[in-house]
């Protein structure tokens, strides 16, 4: 829930000074509202032993590493963020202008509460931070934003997109289609009818794309120039004179009640970004294994709200990467998903299948089961049983190092950085294996 802070002088000052601090400058508004949402969990996470042989994950240098090593059985029981649903927090203002003109800022962070540290590559408004204009004939914003593309995924689920929600895998395939920096974009609403449009002039593509990341650790490689970093990356952002990353995305959604239709498309250019992996060894080296040229997605996805309180949604996506050379990869995503609400219950189950049509032709297939409790509209317990189960398909070899790659999309495109936030629970999968997930928690929206 959304809750409308009432400014009193003290409270004025203190919206005037977190403005000052992000932006640089402050202005009174004519509404602040303050809003959130906290989800944590213990799961058990057990992975099967992979299979990777002869592939990339199972190499250590030019040699074949067993399977018991490189990619062992093992269990895990965490306290995991944001299981169920994304933590974060966020700020929003306008002011009304009259004659149907409204200015106003959001600026929105997410949050790792497992142990209090910022998400998004530790930005401190790393999900949203836009000013926007709106007219009597839409809304324009300025910023870091939501891609048309996530907007059509929270309203094709009958989850909330939390690390658990398999109806998000088709997410997985690229990250710029989760939260895209440099972003203009136009908005309509009319009824239930949503229209956006949206174009980047970099959202998030380095010259140099690998899994590294800022922050890490001695075992895992840094995110620079040298290493590459992941698609969305902190520093990935940056305009090029080559126009490397620009994105565009468009999306026309029917919301209504009970039925919802809705459909997105998105785009962005590597031009000619090379994709690997990265190593800590002796400061940070990058083995590069194809070059990137272009990639397009697109998604359809409905769903049906029944007088009984069941709710039905499926989508699929379509995703390709257009590289220079034979790897072209091609990923299709199906999902389905249906939510029963018996009282203060909500009782769930979903099913999805991702697979490479070419490339590998290696497939990942999940199901989630789940539950939750509502104690009151803001506050819920809740539970989540399920797997994902990988296919490694065949081995390829990439165009610039010929070194063997295999695996499902989830298993393969997260750790060669295609993605910011690895599907299921940030647990991994091994490749050629199941990874499953127990897990009970509670979320509490602000």
């Amino acid at each position: 829930m959304k809750k409308a802070v009432k400014q009193s002088t003290m409270q004025r000052a203190m919206a005037m000074s977190v403005m000052a601090l992000a932006c640089g400058g402050a202005w009174a508004q004519s509404s602040v509202t303050v809003y959130g949402l906290l989800d944590a969990g213990v799961d058990t996470v057990k992975k099967g032993q992979g299979n990777v042989q002869g592939t990339l994950f199972g190499l250590s240098g030019t040699t074949p590493v067993p399977n018991a090593i490189a990619s062992p059985e093992n269990r895990t029981t965490r306290m995991a963020p944001s299981l169920s649903a994304q933590s974060h927090f966020g700020f929003k203002g306008t002011e009304d202008m009259g004659g149907g003109y409204k200015a106003g800022f959001t600026l929105e962070g997410g949050l790792q509460i497992d142990n209090g540290v910022l998400a998004n590559d530790g930005r401190l408004f790393g999900r949203q931070a836009f000013v926007s204009l709106t007219t009597p004939v839409g809304e324009v914003r300025l910023g870091r934003q939501a891609s048309p593309m996530l907007i059509g995924y929270y309203l094709a689920t009958t989850e909330r997109l939390g690390s658990t929600d398999l109806m998000g895998a088709g997410l997985v395939v690229n990250t710029l289609q989760t939260y895209q920096d440099n972003v203009a974009s136009y908005l309509v609403r009319k009824g239930p009818w949503l229209g956006v449009l949206s174009y980047s002039t970099n959202a998030g593509v380095a010259s140099r794309v690998s899994a590294a990341r800022n922050g890490a650790t001695s075992a895992t490689p840094a995110a620079n120039a040298t290493t590459g970093q992941i698609v969305g990356g902190l520093t990935a952002g940056a305009e090029s004179t080559d126009e490397r990353g620009r994105a565009q995305g468009a999306l026309l959604a029917y919301n209504g009640t009970p039925l919802a239709v809705i459909a997105a498309y998105h785009r962005n250019d590597f031009r000619g970004a090379q994709v690997g992996v990265a190593s800590p060894a002796g400061g940070g080296t990058f083995i590069p294994l194809y070059t990137a040229d272009t990639f397009t997605g697109a998604m359809i996805g409905a769903k049906y709200a029944f007088p009984t309180g069941t709710l039905l949604v499926a989508n699929f996506h379509r995703g390709q990467y257009k590289n220079v050379g034979a790897l072209d990869p091609k990923v299709h995503t199906a999902s389905i998903g249906i939510k029963q609400t018996l009282g203060a219950f909500e009782l769930g189950a979903q099913y999805m299948q991702s697979r490479f049509k070419n490339f590998t032709r290696g497939k990942d297939t999940g199901v989630m089961l789940g539950a939750d409790y509502n104690f009151s509209k803001r506050t819920a317990l809740y539970s989540r049983i399920g797997y994902v189960d990988d296919d490694r398909g065949d081995i390829v070899r990439g165009t610039v190092t010929p070194l063997p790659i295999a695996g499902g999309p989830g298993a393969l495109l997260v750790p060669l950085g295609a993605q910011e936030v690895p599907l299921f629970s940030g647990a991994g999968q091994n490749v050629d294996a199941r990874t499953s997930i127990v897990s009970i928690g509670l979320r509490h929206f602000f």
